[in-house]
């Protein structure tokens, strides 16, 4: 599958929740495995997901899927707050299918976050030893913070923050406009 000749990127609806936390739960099933403690990763997450994606997750948050063609099967979403922790646009969530990964999909509902945010500065939290994610946010130019300790779950994780503070930059450099 090439996700980017008929990726379709919109506005999430009600809809399109359960299916935007069932991809939140794999992904922080397999990506935290070893991360976060097993236990974490059990039925507890599942009740986690269920919660932060009911119908108010729409309200404080603006959400984007990516889907193959305009109703096919969700290869991402990306959800922004309007106002983060440290005043900006901040990206709460950036989540890819595995089978759509390094085909496109994160770039696009990064840019889609990215052109919402400008003026103002966009920043993401990323747990520290999520490297790929670490290594991708770097490639597109984010600058990270001294590691933190944050709390997923009610559990404390090493985590960094990412931010760029050229939102207009980050559009261009995810178009390919700037290298």
């Amino acid at each position: 599958m090439n996700a980017s000749r008929s990726l379709h990127i919109r506005p999430a609806t009600r809809d399109d929740l359960p299916e935007i936390a069932h991809l939140h739960e794999a992904n922080w099933r397999r990506d935290y495995a070893g991360i976060l403690p097993e236990y974490a990763l059990g039925s507890r997450l599942t009740d986690y997901m269920a919660a932060t994606w009911q119908d108010g997750a729409l309200v404080d948050r603006r959400v984007f899927v990516a889907r193959q063609g305009a109703e096919g099967a969700l290869l991402g979403f990306a959800a922004m707050l309007d106002e983060g922790p440290s005043g900006g646009a901040f990206l709460d969530n950036l989540h890819v299918s595995p089978s759509a990964r390094a085909q496109g999909v994160g770039r696009a509902l990064m840019s889609a976050v990215a052109v919402l945010a400008i003026p103002r500065r966009l920043s993401l939290e990323v747990l520290s030893a999520n490297t790929d994610a670490r290594a991708i946010y770097r490639a597109w130019g984010g600058v990270e913070s001294p590691e933190f300790r944050d709390r997923v779950m009610e559990i404390p994780v090493p985590a960094v923050t990412v931010t760029w503070d050229d939102t207009v930059w980050l559009v261009d450099r995810l178009s390919g406009a700037r290298a």
